[in-house]
């Protein structure tokens, strides 16, 4: 028999990683007899190395992963996605891997309320809130030592999520199995997971129609974009309603895309009618996807009539219908709480604003100009302290600082780092034109991409966590624009790897600041949750940099 020296050695590797996590403690391993997240990862790591070893032929599936050219591609894939989650739990946990600290549940009290067929949250408002005469209530300086549920909508003694309902909707069907509570972390953590595997499988599937020639290096380093680029892992630090609303929205609207993606290329009715659900759920999280929405059934519309005339009519039903129930249901849920079909509860939610009176004022073209500059090229502020790179508020020129905007815009809101600053390897959007037998589902990606760009100019601030409505689809567009330049520049070898050694540089760049962006920008919570990682951190890094 053929000595075997691949399958013998992960045999090997993957009987001992489970053996030592078993004696850790008798080894010196570890130190605690609780079994935390990082044991557990290298335990069943090892369980599936040891599985792969002893079912391994030449013949079989597992097999031809190993020696095919596109079974190593999908076996690197795996490997690169599954450690991008595990960095996740780590972002999340900060650094515990085991402790999830949370700091809001509004989710999980929205869904409470639907499970008990009601709208309204089952918090009961303090009585001084009730007092109030009229709309005095939604004045800031009114309210002044009174407990309040916060950010939250009160309207008629009652308390309400301005928060699109969708991910409440997900949560309590969850919770038909999983009866304890849920902090918000954990659904921006699942969210988010759930989207860098979706822009995976957008990814692969692109290129599997489209860019069948790419190497497999770049399909690797588009997936690692997509997966660390920020804000991706910067939201997981401080994980609150905001974050979790804004990433199911683009769980949502991605996996929408998928369906769009594969009905372009095989089209059915079962894959647009995903395609308008998920997007249909996209809008029910976050209302400000319409425009983008929009848009992409709007390509479809005419995708549809130009090139499937015979089945157009099927076609955009499909994924129109589940649109119209959305919008529908949406517009009624509205009216059950506020009694107006286009009522969000924007205007009554209890903030450091009175939107009452200023609603008129959120969104204004007015806003353009400084909000272009923050989120496109606000800078970073280098500091002599590690993590070395901290966010700024804002670092525009006073051009735009001085201008007469109108009194309600927050121009030193939140810290934001510009797209090119921060990840710009971005640029490489702009040259996704190049490739003509894709130009239906990129149009559909770029439309949508520009108009949640634009709803976030007109908007009276911007934050960090905002340029998620933006970042996954635009990622896609950075990186199919990234291996048309590979493309291209196939026949001019040195032209080729210039442009190749340039598109690494940026991307290693955006991990470099991505990774210190989440870390500065999150201090007092590493600081109060986990202060010895800031050591070691700071230990390792020095040790780097010498």
């Amino acid at each position: 028999m053929k000595f075997n020296w691949k399958k013998t050695s992960g045999a090997a590797v993957g009987a001992s990683l489970p053996l030592a996590m078993l004696f850790a403690n008798q080894l010196g391993l570890d130190n605690n007899s609780v079994w935390g997240a990082k044991r557990l990862i290298i335990f069943f790591a090892g369980i599936f190395i040891l599985a792969v070893a002893l079912l391994y032929r030449e013949g079989n599936f597992i097999g031809k992963i190993f020696n095919s050219h596109e079974g190593r591609l999908y076996l690197g894939v795996g490997a690169l996605g599954g450690a991008i989650l595990i960095f996740y739990v780590w972002c999340v946990s900060i650094g515990t891997w085991s402790t999830w600290y949370y700091e809001t549940n509004y989710y999980d009290l929205q869904a409470a309320a639907f499970r008990h067929g009601q709208i309204a949250l089952e918090v009961p408002p303090d009585p001084k809130l009730l007092a109030f005469n009229g709309f005095d209530v939604y004045e800031p300086s009114n309210r002044e030592g009174i407990p309040v549920l916060w950010d939250a909508t009160l309207y008629k003694g009652r308390y309400y999520l301005y928060w699109g309902p969708a991910p409440a909707l997900v949560l309590a069907a969850v919770k038909l199995f999983y009866t304890k509570e849920v902090g918000d972390n954990i659904l921006t953590f699942a969210f988010l997971s759930g989207t860098f595997l979706l822009l995976v499988l957008v990814i692969l599937e692109l290129r599997k129609k489209y860019f069948s020639e790419t190497p497999h290096w770049a399909v690797l380093l588009g997936i690692a974009f997509a997966g660390l680029v920020n804000p991706m892992t910067y939201i997981l630090f401080e994980p609150r309603t905001y974050e979790a609303a804004i990433i199911a929205a683009q769980f949502f609207l991605i996996f929408g895309t998928y369906w769009l993606v594969t009905a372009f290329d095989r089209p059915t009715i079962l894959r647009f009618a995903l395609a308008g659900t998920f997007l249909a759920f996209a809008v029910g999280s976050r209302t400000t996807l319409i425009p983008a929405v929009g848009f992409l059934a709007l390509i479809t519309l005419i995708w549809a009539f130009k090139t499937q005339r015979d089945n157009a009519i099927k076609f955009t039903a499909s994924i129109a219908l589940p649109l119209t129930i959305g919008a529908v249901s949406y517009a009624l849920y509205n009216y059950a709480r506020f009694g107006s079909f286009t009522e969000f509860g924007l205007r009554y939610q209890l903030t450091s604003y009175n939107l009452y009176e200023l609603l008129g004022e959120t969104f204004s073209l007015a806003y353009i100009p400084p909000n272009l500059y923050k989120t496109l090229f606000n800078p970073f502020e280098i500091r002599a302290i590690f993590p070395y790179i901290f966010p700024t508020r804002w670092a525009g020129p006073s051009l735009l600082e001085n201008a007469n905007y109108p009194s309600f815009y927050l121009l030193l809101a939140e810290s934001i780092t510009g797209i090119f600053i921060g990840s710009p390897f971005m640029v490489f959007a702009f040259i996704t034109g190049l490739n003509k037998n894709a130009r239906w589902i990129l149009s559909a990606l770029a439309g949508s991409a520009f108009l949640s760009f634009f709803t976030l100019q007109i908007f009276f601030f911007t934050t960090m966590r905002y340029l998620l409505d933006l970042i996954p689809t635009l990622t896609i567009l950075a990186v199919v624009g990234f291996w048309q330049g590979l493309n291209f520049l196939q026949p001019r070898r040195a032209a080729r790897f210039s442009f190749a050694a340039v598109g690494i540089l940026l991307s290693v760049y955006g991990f470099i600041v991505s990774f210190a962006l989440a870390l500065s920008a999150h201090f007092e919570q590493i600081r109060a949750v986990n202060p010895e990682l800031l050591k070691q951190l700071t230990w390792l890094f020095k040790g780097w940099l010498k």
